[in-house]
């Protein structure tokens, strides 16, 4: 299963970019996302992201790839639930 490494909104939960792999680091086009094999290969360029935008470490994660990019909305309400209780 291939993951990604997103940027969620803090406001409503979300995604707002992808990490696509460039000097530039994110990207709102879905389709330049950067896929990793594994969550293990995402992590540490996850934890680097997170040591470079501190403020918003809380809402780079690693995720699974979506299909339809279009509807994860219940995604992200269950995104908001986990967080909001404290699960991540």
């Amino acid at each position: 299963m291939p993951y990604c490494i997103t940027l969620r909104s803090r406001t409503d939960a979300r995604i707002t970019g992808w990490y696509d792999g460039t000097d530039s680091r994110w990207s709102t086009d879905h389709k330049r996302q950067k896929l990793f094999d594994n969550k293990h290969a995402a992590r540490p360029v996850c934890h680097q992201l997170r040591r470079l935008c501190p403020r918003n470490a809380k809402v780079i994660n690693i995720e699974a790839e979506q299909s339809d990019v279009l509807a994860p909305r219940r995604i992200a309400q269950s995104w908001r639930r986990r967080t909001i209780s404290g699960k991540s």
